[in-house]
């Protein structure tokens, strides 16, 4: 279920048109799928505390959001 969660929420976050009727159209939005790295690795290379990481993700985003849309 968790995987479940996990695929669907990274699914519209990385492909925000797509529908069911064609799943991976639209866009590919690269500064999310780069967070996502920067985050995997905060998080499992370098130990880092997780709120900070999530903290941190969330700032980045919301300054791209601001910036670009």
């Amino acid at each position: 279920m968790i995987l479940n969660l996990a695929l669907f929420f990274g699914w519209h976050v990385l492909w925000p048109q797509a529908t069911a009727a064609a799943p991976f159209s639209g866009s590919f939005e690269w500064v999310y799928a780069l967070i996502s790295v920067a985050a995997f690795l905060a998080l499992w290379k370098f130990k880092m505390d997780v709120l900070k990481v999530i903290g941190a993700c969330a700032a980045v985003g919301l300054i791209y959001t601001y910036l670009i849309g």
